[in-house]
């Protein structure tokens, strides 16, 4: 499946949301760091910078679960995998994970749309934007995660080498010959 126009649009995909769990990351630290040599430094806080961090967090956790869910590094037993012989057991583990995993990210995008409209109504006091803002990362993470969800479902059942793992991924300015796998920290 390598080079097919979808792996390479999902790798494209995974890059930017890799990108912007960097960039949030960032941005927590910024306003950690701020508000910490603000209130030692200066003897004054900075009433943004908890909002700041908070609406930065948020959106890093979704975004991180997303690129969880594509590498299958969210929960699930992979015992069946060494089994080569029940190559049917692993494919109907792998199927009823998935089906569980989008049926529950299915339900944070229902419910999180839902919230949307009364969050916009409400605002973070220290940066004066909406707290639909913040909000809106549930929903958006989710849908991003039921899309890796249904490619690792494709990837892993559709796998035709038992001896490689379905679900190879290059982290962000990761050299070439370094690759992180399942299992692997």
């Amino acid at each position: 499946m390598n080079g097919t126009l979808i792996d390479r649009l999902m790798g494209g995909l995974d890059r930017v949301v890799q990108a912007l769990c960097v960039v949030c990351l960032a941005v927590v630290l910024f306003a950690v760091t701020w508000q910490v040599l603000a209130r030692y430094v200066t003897r004054a806080s900075s009433s943004w910078t908890v909002d700041l961090a908070a609406l930065a967090f948020v959106w890093l956790s979704m975004l991180a679960i997303a690129l969880g869910v594509r590498q299958g590094r969210h929960m699930v037993l992979d015992i069946w995998e060494f089994l080569p012989s029940r190559r049917w057991i692993a494919i109907l583990v792998t199927t009823v994970a998935s089906v569980l995993v989008l049926v529950a990210i299915v339900a944070l995008i229902l419910y999180g749309a839902q919230a949307l409209p009364s969050a916009m109504r409400r605002s973070l006091p220290g940066l004066g934007v909406p707290f639909g803002l913040l909000s809106l990362a549930v929903p958006v993470g989710c849908a991003l995660a039921a899309v890796f969800a249904v490619e690792a479902w494709f990837r892993t059942v559709f796998n035709r080498d038992p001896d490689s793992d379905p679900l190879p991924s290059r982290i962000l300015c990761q050299p070439e010959d370094e690759l992180v796998v399942k299992g692997e920290i």
